[in-house]
């Protein structure tokens, strides 16, 4: 069953319910409000009965009887009189000589509720008219000083209960009409309703079909702030949610296919040039003294390439993955900036290159870090700045304190990296000059290692550089 049959069906049902039971209470309210005014309307003439017995008491039986069945034939009703025995003393309906003959009426309902509460009714068939009557009966508490009513102790009215009834009847059709207009207007409205409800739904629904079927760029229209519309909203951002999670698995996919074909490239070269010396060496140059030993020191150069890059591979693969684990301490800054710096002394001078130490750090200044892995980034540093440096070139390794902690910095005057290749020269195997850098035995991952070291730190690698001037590296760690 669709939600709209579903939602039309509990309307009409309620509906159904609510009319009948305005229409059960009505009818019973106002047939119960009709009667209590027609016994109220009965009292009244029963005062005014007991009224016309009190004031003629100077009058005969046979002028009182014929004064009641007056008032009795204008207002439409019977009078009946009646003892405390219950002996009927006089009724409009009965003339005086039969009086005798009517059957004691202490035992009816109206007379034994008035005997108990002073005014009693009853709604009956009246088997001789058979029709429907209201009796209402008022006790006399205080006796009449007539001899003829001296014993009078009820007097009861009866009415015909046909004209309440048709009023009730009538009531009750003009009920079951308004209550049938209700329950078309409110299945008109529960259609209405249902429609309006479940037609966003539904739209909901073909979206979310065209999204299952591939249809990715499909939106679904969001046209209220209701739950419907919120709904909606939240799938849409889905959507967008996956869209852009696909468009990054695909570049993932791609930053994946390149490094595979950067590593097997990279791992492709020295494999075969070592191969090459090799396999020339054993076709017989192994035996020519001009060439055996040449030949030897570059497969080997070759091979330790291939080392330098596998061991960046690793590098590179666990710090991404979360697998190198950092080991932070506090040391001394110049003392760790002077064990490094020694290292490059013999390759620049080699390279006919100056390096400079540079530090405005005192010696009980303190670094927060993991000191090896700080080795390895002013190692890859310092490197690139003599390999990339010019003949007479200078390389400067400094430090100073800052506001946030000491700042270290590897200025050379080398070749400088073009404006346009800065933002890339921190991925994986980009390089500005692919041929001299690997002439130089580079991997292509050293600013990337350097990179990821320096973040895990809590800080950030800023680069300055101008093509033919030379480059800037510096980061900022947190001191002791």
């Amino acid at each position: 069953m669709k939600i709209r049959t579903k939602i039309t069906t509990v309307y009409v049902v309620l509906a159904i319910l609510m009319v009948a039971a305005i229409g059960i209470f009505t009818s019973l309210w106002m047939e119960s409000f009709f009667k209590i005014q027609l016994v109220n309307e009965l009292s009244r003439q029963a005062d005014l009965v007991l009224y016309i017995l009190r004031e003629d008491s100077t009058r005969s039986f046979t002028q009182i009887d014929e004064q009641i069945k007056k008032v009795s034939g204008l207002e439409h009703l019977r009078v009946t009189l009646i003892d405390d025995r219950g002996n009927v003393i006089a009724d409009s309906d009965i003339p005086l000589a039969e009086i005798t003959r009517v059957e004691n009426h202490l035992e009816r309902p109206e007379v034994q509720e008035a005997k108990r509460m002073g005014i009693g009714h009853d709604i009956r068939r009246s088997a001789t008219v058979d029709r429907d009557f209201l009796y209402m009966a008022k006790e006399i508490r205080k006796p009449l000083n007539s001899s003829h009513f001296r014993n009078l102790r009820y007097i009861r009215l009866s009415s015909p209960y046909e004209q309440v009834q048709r009023q009730i009847d009538q009531i009750r059709s003009i009920v079951i009409i308004i209550g049938f207009l209700a329950l078309l207007a409110i299945i008109i409205v529960s259609i209405f309703v249902s429609r309006r409800i479940t037609h966003p739904m539904a739209q909901i629904v073909k979206g979310v079909e065209q999204i299952r079927l591939g249809e990715l760029d499909a939106r679904v229209p969001v046209k209220s702030k209701d739950e419907i519309g919120l709904a909606a909203t939240a799938i849409n951002e889905l959507v967008d949610k996956l869209n852009s999670d696909i468009i990054q698995l695909k570049k993932l996919e791609q930053v994946r296919s390149q490094f595979l074909g950067n590593v097997s490239h990279e791992l492709r070269t020295p494999i075969f040039s070592a191969q090459g010396y090799l396999e020339t060496l054993l076709g017989g140059a192994i035996n020519d003294p001009s060439v055996n030993r040449s030949f030897i020191e570059k497969a080997q150069n070759n091979l330790n390439r291939l080392h330098t890059l596998l061991e960046d591979l690793i590098n590179i693969s666990q710090i991404e993955s979360g697998e190198m684990k950092m080991s932070f301490r506090i040391f001394y800054a110049n003392e760790f900036i002077e064990s490094v710096f020694k290292e490059f002394q013999s390759l620049a001078v080699n390279r006919n290159l100056t390096l400079r130490l540079v530090m405005s750090t005192k010696p009980e200044d303190e670094i927060f870090g993991d000191r090896e892995r700080l080795r390895q980034v002013l190692n890859n540093l310092l490197s690139n700045a003599i390999n990339y440096n010019k003949p007479g070139g200078e390389v400067v390794l400094s430090s100073e304190r800052t506001g946030t902690g000491i700042q270290i910095s590897v200025k050379d005057t080398g070749v400088g990296i073009p404006q346009e290749h800065i933002s890339r020269i921190f991925e994986r195997f980009y390089r500005v000059d692919s041929d001299r850098s690997r002439e130089l035995g580079g991997t292509g991952l050293g600013l990337a290692i350097v990179k990821h070291i320096i973040e895990a730190h809590g800080s950030h690698v800023d680069v300055e550089s101008k093509a033919g001037e030379g480059s800037t590296f510096w980061f900022v760690l947190k001191s002791g």
